[in-house]
């Protein structure tokens, strides 16, 4: 009989779930595959004291969920520091072999991942595991991500990463990470940890066989620009002006929203991204445009620090406008090099991060458990 595996993402179709798309095909001969999200179990913090009032709340609630047609209720948590949704049929979907999410009422698994740490206190999960996998997918300390432990009204950003790792990690029987240095932080602590990954659609995204043979230049972007770790308005907008003012021909391409399968041709008309992020254990762009021969010149963090090699598929940067316009400049005036990198960028890649490759890591780790 096939073990039952759940996967808690944010949300749908988002980063995370996307990485679990990609290892779902590898496991289903195996394993059955479920997947929830964290929005549909997000607690809220409990401002009034209800005192006795509690059980009466509570049960009030019970009766109006069973007299009426509300799939879902609020109560208060026994430490009376939050509320938490109670559903009549908790929202949880079996993956089919096409990738469809079939509706299913299982609340008990044999292993549960978590795809972030900080779900288990912004959320109250009605699902059941003997065995749990959590990850941590942002590469700096404090981690990016809700700070503010709603369950306990306190902030985790004030622990060191010992305690951080005693209070939100030691619990689960395992810990995946992304790229750049999360691996060696948690070694320190854990023999636990393993390193994981997956691009959703690899085979789909489309190869630019023309990097750096037009007049222009163009740079490619995707993600959310605000998040201040991005850099994206305060290092990579402004490298780009400055550039622009030196009366080089350069254009901006950005994707900031909609649906993911524009990403598969989304690089094709790039002839380099920019990483400026401080914290990132990815990002996925740069996967992506590996996969698309798209050169990448980052900061030090994630996936680049992990695999890319500088000055021969790419260039590291501080993290300063000066540092990314000079590099910039370097790939404008010496095109030759930028084909260089293009022509081994993906072939570097697919030697150490084809999905069939880092898929193994995450299926050994199951292995160890159920």
């Amino acid at each position: 009989m096939k073990k039952n595996i759940l996967f808690i993402a944010d949300k749908p179709d988002w980063a995370y779930e996307f990485m679990v798309k990609t290892w779902v095909p590898y496991l289903q001969k195996e394993y059955n595959c479920y997947i929830a999200y964290q929005q549909d179990f997000a607690i809220k913090p409990n401002n009034t004291h209800f005192g006795i009032k509690k059980n009466i709340y509570n049960f009030l609630n019970k009766i109006r969920s069973i007299l009426s047609k509300t799939e879902k209720i609020y109560k208060i948590s026994d430490n009376d520091n939050f509320f938490y949704p109670v559903y009549k049929v908790p929202p949880v979907y079996q993956y089919n072999e096409s990738l469809n999410k079939i509706p299913s009422e299982i609340v008990h698994f044999d292993l549960i991942t978590e795809m972030a740490f900080y779900f288990q206190y912004i959320a109250e999960f009605p699902f059941k595991a003997s065995k749990k996998i959590v990850g941590i997918f942002t590469d700096k300390f404090p981690h990016d991500g809700p700070n503010y432990d709603i369950k306990e009204k306190t902030d985790r950003d004030l622990l060191s990463r010992k305690d951080f790792y005693n209070k939100y990690l030691k619990s689960y029987q395992h810990i995946i990470v992304g790229g750049g240095n999360l691996l060696n932080d948690y070694r320190h602590l854990t023999d636990k940890v393993d390193f994981v990954y997956g691009i959703y659609g690899q085979e789909n995204f489309i190869e630019n066989q023309n990097v750096g043979k037009k007049e222009s230049l163009t740079i490619g972007w995707t993600g959310t620009p605000d998040r201040p770790m991005k850099g994206f308005r305060t290092v990579i907008e402004p490298a780009i002006e400055n550039l622009k003012n030196t009366g080089r021909n350069v254009r901006l391409k950005t994707k900031f929203s909609g649906p993911y399968e524009d990403l598969y041709n989304f690089y094709s008309d790039v002839d380099c991204i920019v990483i400026a992020s401080d914290a990132d254990s990815g990002p996925s762009m740069y996967a992506e445009a590996c996969l698309s021969s798209v050169p990448s010149i980052s900061t030090k963090v994630g996936l680049p620090l992990s695999f890319l090699q500088d000055q021969k598929n790419g260039i590291f940067i501080d993290r300063s406008i000066e540092s990314l316009e000079n590099a910039l400049i370097d790939l404008y005036d010496h095109r030759e090099k930028l084909i260089s990198f293009s022509e081994n960028v993906k072939n570097d890649y697919m030697t150490v991060m084809d999905n069939k490759i880092t898929v193994k890591f995450f299926i050994n780790i199951i292995k160890m458990y159920i």
